[in-house]
Parts: structure tokens; sequence; C-alpha cells
């Protein structure tokens, strides 16, 4: 059987009753997160851009934009929250071929809203569509210039478009052989609002791709053609895709947690900081210099002196400057006023990135490592294969909610942000999504509710 046959036949027979209990609530934890996302999103600049736009454009009020007070058709809506999702730069991602669930839930909640589906089948689509997708791109195209994010992202929401529609196999393979043709992105947009139109684009092309088939329209999902072609000659068992399919450990959990609203591949070296100074008690003042061992892919984020917010959040020497100056890493270490600061001047200048060009050619390449030196003599260094909310290292339901807490913080009121952590948590026993999709549309102004 092809690959895309199996995959078409798992996305039709696979219910929630056949997913493990794990990976269900890890989906929901995910949902959780992405929606934090999306609603601080919808406040970034870039945000309020794709907002404006939808604002201007009439047509029927489908769907929530979450976070912005308005509704559009389902396809805008799908934008606008895929763009809301990346613009706060804190997408949760597989590596090192960086498939990713904004991919998945900004498309999925419009839909599920138009639908009037219930929580149970949005995870459900959800789960199953993560799965396709982290499995179809578990190959890098990292080495060709490639953001596999929206590159893989768009076959990733056609599969969670067509699961809610309930599209057969034969409408399931055309909206996958229309969505291959959909698939683009690049690491040069990495710092730009192209970057985050790149995986708001996939989705929503994902979703129409879905919504075409159900039509009527035709297309060839021939994977083995379509990755040979991309991948070259080499030694890939494309078979591995479709290996045990819904039987053995689910590839959803291949998913590393973004913690902090910048480029995901300064994470690890984030961590290394943090625990640096913590363990060792150095302070700033203390600090001569701070070294950076890098691969690279990762090297993009060598960006010594960032133009604006985008290139700042982009940039491992503004990254490492919040740190050590202010132990945190929010939205306001971005902000001009920090950019243009002498202050985070002089402590980018102290930050010295090595990139090294004969590590493997992906994303999170290699070990990461950072080296303090103070200025009494002292070195002392950390590496990690792995951020902490890495695979090997996840998170609790706590420390999501936490996030959730954080990130909502002043968007949504307090009562709000309880009521819908629990309702993100518990969405597979929720039948009605309407008040919840009110909620995360309106915020302050929910209508009356909560």
């Amino acid at each position: 059987m092809s690959i895309s046959k199996e995959i078409c036949s798992f996305l039709v027979e696979t219910t929630i009753k056949d997913i493990p209990r794990e990976t269900i609530e890890f989906t929901k934890q995910l949902g959780l997160k992405t929606v934090a996302g999306m609603l601080n999103g919808s406040r970034r600049p870039a945000g309020r851009k794709i907002a404006s736009l939808v604002k201007s454009q009439r047509g029927p009020d489908e769907a929530g934009l979450i976070g912005s007070g308005l509704k559009a058709s389902v396809e805008s809506a799908a934008l606008a929250n895929g763009i809301f999702a990346h613009a706060c730069e804190l997408e949760d991602d597989q590596f090192p071929s960086a498939t990713s669930d904004i991919s998945i839930f900004p498309i999925l909640f419009p839909l599920a809203e138009k639908m009037r589906s219930s929580g149970s089948e949005l995870i459900e689509a959800a789960a199953v569509s993560m799965e396709v997708m982290n499995r179809i791109g578990m190959y890098s195209l990292t080495h060709m210039g490639i953001g596999d994010l929206s590159f893989y992202g768009v076959l990733g929401s056609a599969a969670a478009a067509s699961k809610l529609l309930s599209l057969n196999p034969a409408q399931i393979h055309a909206a996958f052989g229309i969505a291959l043709g959909r698939a683009s992105g690049f690491l040069v947009n990495f710092g730009t609002d192209a970057h985050y139109l790149e995986s708001a684009m996939a989705g929503r092309d994902g979703l129409c791709a879905a919504i075409y088939a159900q039509n009527g329209m035709t297309g060839n999902a021939d994977f083995e053609k379509w990755l040979k072609g991309l991948l070259g000659k080499g030694a890939f068992q494309l078979e591995k895709i479709v290996e045990d399919l819904g039987r053995s450990k689910w590839h959803v959990h291949n998913m590393w947690i973004k913690k902090y609203p910048c480029c995901f591949l300064t994470h690890r070296h984030n961590d290394a900081t943090f625990a640096l100074l913590k363990e060792n008690k150095i302070t700033y003042d203390n600090i001569e210099q701070i070294d950076i061992d890098i691969g690279p892919v990762d090297g993009v984020t060598d960006r010594p002196h960032p133009k604006d917010e985008e290139d700042a959040r982009f940039s491992i020497q503004h990254i490492q400057a919040g740190i050590l100056l202010e132990g945190d890493l929010n939205f306001s270490t971005f902000t001009e006023e920090k950019i243009v600061s002498p202050l985070f001047k002089e402590a980018r200048s102290k930050v010295k990135v090595h990139v090294h060009e004969d590590w493997p050619i992906k994303m999170m390449s290699g070990t990461a490592k950072v080296t303090l030196t103070t200025k009494d003599g002292r070195v002392v260094s950390k590496e990690m294969e792995q951020p902490l909310g890495g695979s090997k290292s996840p998170l609790t339901t706590r420390q999501f909610e936490e996030m959730y807490q954080k990130l909502t913080s002043g968007i949504l009121s307090e009562d709000q942000i309880s009521w819908t952590t629990q309702a993100l948590l518990n969405l597979d026993r929720t039948d009605d999504l309407q008040e919840l999709m009110e909620i995360l549309t309106y915020r302050y102004a929910a209508r009356g509710t909560r």
C-alpha cells in the first residue's frame, strides 16, 4: 500500500477512542498553549496588521479572529489566527524538521466554530493531523534553505480540515495532492512578517485544499515521488513514515514546547545561560564574555545589531543580553527602547557567536554550548541537546497552565483565564464550543459571558 493510501485510511478510520490517553492529554496541552499564543499574537505588530486588513474586507461572519473582537469568513479567520499564533514567536515544533502545532489549531478552531463541531471532534482532528504531519515531515529540508514549518504545515492543515470535514479516502488523497502544490517557505524570511505569513498561508491553503476536494476537485498525493524529488538521492527510508502508524508511540509527542517569545533555535542556549547564572551566582557586572557554539542553520540567529522588534527576536545576541541584564525573557525584552539601549548594546557586544559549519545542516544541530567568562577569570560552561520542554523533558500540565496564565494576563480577565483554561483542558468533554469561542474572540467584550 502506498504512503498516501495508508495515511488516508488512518485519517478516516481513527477515532478518539483509538488515540492513547496520554496523546489526547498532550494534544489538549498543545491546544491550550497555541490559544495563548493566538491571544497574545493578536496584539503583536503583525497581528494588528492582518486584523486591520481582514476588517477592511467585507465578508460573512462565520468564525472568530481570536483575541481581535472580529469575525470573518472561515478562510480569513484561519489566516489571521495563523499569523497570531506565529507572530508571538511561541509555536511548538518537532525537530529537526520544525513541523508545528500552529499549522493545526489556528484552522481547526474557526472551522469547528462554523461547523458547530464538538471539542472531542476538534481534539481528534488535531491529534491525527499532527501525527500525519510529523511523520511526513520527519526529514528536514533546511539544507535547501526551505522552512519546514510552513512547507510541511500545509499538509498538516489539509489533514486536520479533511478529518473535521469527514472526507473519504479519495477526497483526502485529492486534498493532499492540491496541498502539495502549495508547499513553500524559506529560511531567509526569518525575522520578518513574511515568516509569519508563510506559516499562516500554509494553514489557510491546507484548509482550502480540503474544501476544494470536498467539492470534487482532484489532486495526486504521490508522497513517494514528491519526497524523493525533494530529498534527492540518499538513504531515506520513506516507508518509516507509515511504520506502525497508529500503533507505536505517537509522533505528536516529538513536539518541543517553546517557553520564550523568540526564535526557537536559541532556546537551548537560553536555558543553558539561565542555568549557568543561577548555579554559579553570576551577575551581569562580573561577566567579561559569553561564547555561543551553534550549528550552521541555527547560525541564522547570529544578528549582533538587530534592526527592529522582529529582528531582535531572532538575534541570539539580543536574547542573551535580555537574560544577562533582566534575568527573564518576555515581550518587553524586544521593544525598540531595549534595542537602542546603550546597556543592551554593551551586553550584545559581550556575546560571541561561533557558527560550526561542519555540524549537520539542520535545525537544532549538534549540542548547544554556552561558555561564560567572568572578569575575575572564572570560566563555566553548559551543554544542552534539548531545551527544557523538549520531548525528553516534557512539561507538566501545571506548567502549561502557568504559561497560559502568564501569556493571557492583561488580555483576559482572571475569571476568563480560569474558565478558558479548564474549558481547553477538558475540550474532549465539550459538546458546544460557542461560548468558548465567544470569549476567545471578544476578550473583555465577551457578549456578557463569564
